[in-house]
């Protein structure tokens, strides 16, 4: 694996002055690169063109960026770029140049700024950008990952799905910036800025790359950090013995966040307010193109109710829905047929809504529910006793364990659809509880049965009439599968 350093100097004097700062923060680093790396490093302290009269920055030359990277060199970029016009040297911001080299290797730039030295160079071109791709994009900034404003700012994203969350985090942090409610100390408009111009970047420089491709946000410190158990430095662990892994590592090795993004605040730890030293700044943030998520009806535009009157419930035979993907999706999730006669008969007038990721690669199916005893006349009692249930949560088996589609699922229906609270059950022997466990706010393993129940609603227990109701939906769902076993749900 090869590796492109782009350097950021924070420098407010002069062009000359920049340029001074830049060449020793280069010359440092590619010094350092050379001690610990085989191969050692590439210093390019002209890599960049910019075009005069556009301010467009191309990459200067194919051969002098590629044939190092080929090599298996360490490439370090200085952030100065040459007007095409006089040769002029200018400062560059990083995040242009990280995007002219994205543009570069993933094949997209028309052309370099400078002819190739021969037709032999010109040669070896194709087959460089053929062997040469960009699979991480890796933001080392001292601010750390975006923040979650909603939490607050030390309150970082663990993972971001672009293609559902960008505008809506975008629109988030830009509307903090200008608040002076919000304003905890002078540098914030500043570190909101910086946090929204590196998200802009990963956006822009992954659009343009394979969906496979990924970012990741983390501060310098976290990533020279050597895995440290939380038990041992902070006292109590967040979940069991989990470990402080070096997010670096642990993304080359897995192209995944250190921390699943679903798993509730509480329960993650390392971020301030959690036992941990206020020195240490908030989680990184994992980052990728993801895919697109879809909720019926869209709890933004209506938040969903147990209402009950025509208009405001849907069936799984509404046209927004694609009735056989669903069928497939439950069918290969849970490994057995679904008696679809019997399951669309006993949702009817009972969803809530559905999640969707991607094209059907993973979803939720919601139900409203009533304990046993309690007519379904639309009364405010009968409102009231109305309990939000998880009927089933399907991912497809090739996409298990891969692209965080479980946590998009999750998150959608935690925190937009049914952010009061939600229960569900599941096999007591399911091996997928340690998974609900650590993302519910509480469960009780129902006696004389073999489920156990789950829920994400605060003070179950403290609220008897609840939990009876909760125990008495868990208890009376009648499974839906066409083999009529009823053990498994």
């Amino acid at each position: 694996m090869c590796c492109c350093i782009v350097l950021e100097v924070n420098n407010t004097g002069n062009d000359i002055d920049c340029r001074k700062l830049a060449s020793t923060q280069a010359s440092r680093i590619a010094a350092r690169i050379d001690k610990v790396h085989s191969l050692g490093a590439r210093r390019l302290d002209s890599a960049v063109s910019l075009d005069a009269s556009t301010h467009d920055v191309s990459i200067l030359s194919r051969n002098f960026l590629l044939s190092p990277l080929s090599r298996g060199q360490i490439v370090v970029i200085d952030p100065v770029g040459y007007t095409n016009d006089t040769s002029k040297a200018r400062p560059v911001a990083a995040d242009e140049i990280i995007l002219a080299l994205t543009k570069e290797l993933a094949g997209l730039s028309s052309k370099s700024g400078l002819s190739e030295a021969s037709a032999e160079t010109l040669q070896k071109v194709p087959q460089w950008q053929h062997d040469i791709s960009v699979e991480r994009l890796i933001i080392l900034d001292p601010l750390g990952g975006i923040p979650s404003l909603g939490r607050g700012l030390h309150k970082s994203h663990v993972f971001i799905n672009l293609e559902q969350e960008y505008e809506d985090i975008q629109n988030e942090i830009a509307q903090a910036i200008p608040n002076p409610q919000k304003s905890a100390h002078s540098g914030l408009q500043a570190e909101l800025k910086g946090h929204l111009a590196n998200l802009t970047l990963l956006q822009k420089a992954l659009a343009l790359l394979p969906t496979s491709s990924s970012g990741l946000i983390t501060t310098p410190q976290d990533a020279t950090t050597l895995p440290l158990n939380h038990n041992g430095i902070h006292g109590t662990p967040a979940v069991g013995t989990r470990q402080r892994r070096n997010p670096l590592i642990h993304n080359l090795l897995t192209d995944k966040p250190v921390l699943s993004a679903s798993l509730p605040a509480r329960r993650r730890g390392g971020e301030k307010g959690d036992n941990v030293p206020n020195s240490q700044p908030s989680h990184p943030t994992f980052v990728k193109h993801g895919m697109p998520l879809t909720m019926i009806p869209d709890p933004r535009v209506k938040c969903w109710t147990a209402a009950h009157n025509d208009s405001s419930r849907i069936n799984l035979d509404d046209p927004a829905i694609d009735l056989p993907r669903l069928v497939h999706l439950i069918d290969d999730s849970f490994n057995r047929k679904l008696d679809v006669e019997h399951y669309l008969d006993r949702v009817k007038d009972r969803l809530a809504g559905l999640i969707i990721a991607g094209e059907y690669e993973g979803g939720a199916i919601l139900t409203w529910e009533l304990p046993p005893g309690i007519p379904d006349d639309g009364s405010p009692e009968s409102m009231s006793r109305m309990v939000p249930y998880l009927d089933k949560f399907a991912v497809l088996k090739r996409s298990q364990g891969a692209g965080g589609v479980a946590d998009i699922v999750f998150n959608a229906m935690v925190r937009t659809c049914f952010p009061e609270g939600v229960c569900w059950r599941s096999r007591k022997n399911n091996p997928v509880n340690k998974w609900y466990f650590e993302r519910s706010r509480g469960t009780w393993k129902l006696p004389d049965s073999n489920w156990a129940m789950f829920w994400t609603t605060d003070n179950v227990p403290e609220n008897e009439q609840l939990f009876e109701d909760y125990e008495s939906v868990c208890r009376s769902i009648q499974p839906s599968w066409a083999d009529n076993k009823k053990e498994v749900d």
